[in-house]
């Protein structure tokens, strides 16, 4: 087994639901972002546009957006859970 572990942000239970909200709220330009490049094929990120037949521009950019998109949905889903109070001894 692989002694790597995935990004988990652990929270007291009073600030969970604000967090998961905050992250998916903070999710919502980058998916937006994503849905728009998919739909026109073109990459637009302000100083250069970039279609999708012309290089790996396009792939770079998406890529980019997308994996901002996915870390904070997946702080806002599965990544955020609820701190266990152990009482040291």
């Amino acid at each position: 087994m692989s002694k790597r572990t995935r990004l988990v942000v652990y929270l007291d239970k009073r600030y969970l639901l604000a967090f998961k909200i905050c992250m998916l709220l903070v999710s919502l330009p980058f998916l937006y972002d994503v849905f728009i490049i998919l739909s026109s094929g073109i990459a637009d990120s302000g100083q250069y546009v970039v279609k999708r037949s012309e290089g790996w521009g396009y792939y770079a950019y998406l890529f980019k957006k997308s994996a901002f998109a996915f870390l904070f949905v997946w702080l806002g889903t599965l990544g955020s859970k609820e701190k266990l109070n152990i009482p040291e001894d």
